[in-house]
C-alpha cells in the first residue's frame, strides 16, 4: 500500500473530524499508525490565538523549536480525543509537504500520550471516524 508513508510524517488533508463535521481547510494530520488497511492520524492545530486549548487534558503541546521542526512550522497541539482512521492507499503520499518526520523525542512523547489518552478515556462516538479512499479524494480534490 502506501509504502513510503512513515509514522511521524504529516499529511495535509480536509477530513471529517467528527461523524458529521468536515474541516473547511486542509489541516496537518500526523501519522500515528500504519497497517495494510488503514492509517491512523492525529489532528494537529496551531496554538496561535488558541493558547487556551493547551489547558485541556486531551491536547498535547508540540514545540516547533528545540529541535527546529521541518514538518511543523509553528507551535502546535495534537488532539488526543479523536480516533481518526483513513483507508490506506498509495496516493495518500501526495498529501505530504515533506518526507521528514517529527523529531524522535517529540514523536515518542506524543505517541505515548496519545496511546495513554486513547486507552484510559472514553472516546465519544461522534469522534471515532473512519474515512474511505473515495471520501478523502472527494474532499481533497486538487483545485
Amino acid at each position: 500500500m502506501s509504502e513510503n508513508l512513515k509514522v511521524g510524517q504529516i499529511l495535509w488533508l480536509k477530513v471529517r473530524y467528527q461523524i458529521d463535521k468536515v474541516s473547511d481547510i486542509k489541516h496537518p494530520m500526523l501519522i500515528a499508525k500504519i497497517n495494510d488497511d488503514y492509517i491512523e492520524v492525529i489532528a494537529i492545530d496551531k496554538t496561535a490565538n488558541k493558547l487556551q486549548n493547551l489547558y485541556y487534558p486531551y491536547n498535547h503541546y508540540i514545540n516547533s523549536d528545540n529541535p527546529k521542526e521541518t514538518v511543523l512550522y509553528e507551535d502546535s497541539y495534537a488532539q488526543l480525543n479523536t480516533k481518526l482512521t483513513i483507508e490506506n492507499f498509495s496516493d495518500l503520499k501526495k498529501y505530504r509537504k515533506t518526507k521528514d518526520i517529527l523529531s524522535k523525542i517529540k514523536l515518542k512523547e506524543l505517541l505515548n500520550d496519545y496511546e495513554d489518552y486513547q486507552n484510559n478515556n472514553k472516546i465519544k462516538e461522534e469522534r471515532i471516524v473512519h474515512m474511505t479512499k473515495s471520501e478523502i479524494l472527494k474532499l481533497n480534490e486538487i483545485d
